[in-house]
């Protein structure tokens, strides 16, 4: 199984905030979930929605799901506002997206648990937590 990181970003700021975000998330995704968790889904596909100047997406926060039965994917956006990423720096955004990929990827779980999908619940929660500490220690060192 995979979880994978995409963006869709509103201007050219957005997206040299958050790409990196995504690059090293996806890199510690491939390294910590390996597992085979689910019974036919093989993909979590989380989209970054950042609003900017040039399009604003109007809503934030974890927004349709959709389970794609024929593709074997579950598909979520996480929507950012704006505001509050224009004002702070990237060090300060790392915890923020760390714990919203999080949510996310609990709302996915949950979501698989219904459709009678998953088969390891707590390696799934263990081997995803394991990759967002090491995107958090990528960024920030040994603080996190």
């Amino acid at each position: 199984m995979q979880i994978q990181i995409s963006g869709q970003y509103g201007d050219p700021q957005s997206w040299d905030l958050f790409v990196p975000l995504q690059r090293q998330l996806n890199i510690c995704f491939d390294r910590h979930v390996t597992g085979s968790y689910l019974r036919t889904i093989t993909k979590f596909a989380i989209a970054f929605r950042v609003s900017g100047m040039v399009q604003d997406f109007e809503s934030k926060g974890p927004e349709r799901m959709k389970l794609l039965r024929k593709q074997h994917i579950l598909t979520m956006d996480m929507v950012y506002a704006c505001q509050p990423w224009k004002s702070i720096d990237r060090n300060s955004l790392v915890p923020v997206v760390s714990a919203d990929i999080a949510t996310c990827i609990d709302m996915m779980i949950g979501r698989v648990r219904r459709a009678g999908e998953l088969l390891q619940c707590e390696q799934l929660r263990m081997d995803a937590a394991s990759a967002l500490a090491e995107f958090e220690r990528h960024f920030l060192g040994e603080v996190v």
